[in-house]
């Protein structure tokens, strides 16, 4: 009672970056999120507090901070006054500095309640899930993720787009959801047809999306992955851009495989004046299959067939990465030994919610 009465829950004023305009900060809220909901182009991506992307530095005021940021930010950083949007609540007003993003336009995120329209099966623990959304207003750029919920759940789930915004039709959505062992959300999902289930819906999140550049994109993903990498290549169609494109897609065996179909049409839509090539690797298939294509790793395989070939020029080239964990940190390492600047590689590790911290949760 004491902290109502001394003023402590109330709305709180942020200052950003020096700006004459601030930005309130409603009591109970998290500064990033009231900044995102409000359309500033604040960078993040798990919105937990285990990326440290939408770190920022407290020049005055103060914060009540969720959780710890040690285990996050360096003990010099804590120092200057860095902390984490995601994690902070403001005790007072506040002046903050970020360095905002400003290469695409910023959805403000907004709030709507979706229906469960279609559920099909891609594979023995994959769906397409589409989500009808009444009046949705811009859902983002390609790449992008929402936040779904249905009444009951203890914490929102994250998926990315599946496609691009143009492609979608009118106010719907679509996810690629893997059903995960445990996970609240996907076990309710996947328990029996969903079909006209009422969702919470969220929109748009992260900061994964396609840049501007002249050189070959180098695309991997794995399980559920394939959504964000097929949102952006889509997007990189409509665009026509000018530029060559490889799609390696890890799987374990061939029923994990799917997007065949998706990946066809963007080979045929793509700039007829440069190349798209799509190739999957498989890393558990039995011996004595019939499969026919490349095994094992697909960074492995990346190595083999294209950086000691010299098909590509990895410092030439830019890298967009979606997947598990293992697979993202393995892309990386081989990209940048190979000649890639980090400054080049973009990726969107998908973790489920009993993962460990290092990407958002999806299950």
């Amino acid at each position: 009672m004491l902290w109502g009465l001394f003023g402590g829950k109330r709305d709180r004023q942020a200052r950003i970056n020096n700006d004459s305009d601030s930005l309130t900060v409603p009591a109970g809220k998290d500064l990033l999120s009231a900044a995102l909901e409000a359309g500033f182009a604040w960078p993040h991506d798990c919105r937990q507090g285990n990326c440290s992307t939408c770190r920022c530095r407290i020049t005055s005021g103060k914060i009540k901070a969720r959780t710890d940021f040690e285990t996050v930010l360096t003990p010099a950083e804590l120092k200057e006054g860095w902390v984490l949007a995601c994690q902070s609540e403001l005790r007072s007003d506040i002046e903050v500095e970020v360095e905002l993003t400003s290469e695409e336009p910023q959805a403000a995120v907004a709030h709507y309640r979706g229906t469960i329209s279609r559920m099909t099966s891609l594979t023995h623990d994959i769906v397409e899930l589409i989500v009808q959304v009444s009046d949705l207003q811009r859902a983002g750029v390609a790449g992008q993720y929402a936040e779904l919920s249905y009444d009951g759940l203890s914490v929102p789930r994250s998926y990315s787009f599946a496609k691009a915004p143009s492609n979608e039709e009118k106010d719907e959505l679509s996810f690629y959801i893997r059903k995960v062992p445990g996970g609240e959300f996907t076990e309710w999902l996947f328990a029996e047809d969903r079909t006209g289930t009422e969702l919470k819906v969220s929109l748009p999140y992260g900061g994964f999306r396609y840049h501007s550049e002249s050189g070959p994109m180098i695309c991997i993903a794995g399980g559920s992955g394939m959504s964000a990498i097929r949102a952006v290549l889509e997007q990189a169609v409509l665009d026509q851009v000018e530029r060559d494109a490889l799609f390696l897609f890890g799987a374990r065996t061939q029923q994990d495989l799917y997007g065949e179909e998706a990946m066809g049409a963007i080979r045929r839509q793509w700039h007829p004046d440069y190349s798209f090539e799509y190739v999957e690797v498989l890393n558990m298939e039995p011996e004595d299959s019939d499969w026919a294509g490349p095994r094992g790793m697909v960074t492995d395989h990346l190595k083999a067939a294209y950086v000691e070939s010299k098909t590509f020029d990895m410092a030439a080239c830019q890298g967009y990465l979606c997947g598990p964990p293992p697979m993202i940190d393995a892309a990386v390492e081989v990209l940048k030994t190979e000649g890639m600047s980090g400054e080049q590689i973009f990726f969107d590790k998908f973790l489920d919610a009993s993962s460990m911290p290092g990407g958002r949760p999806g299950a």
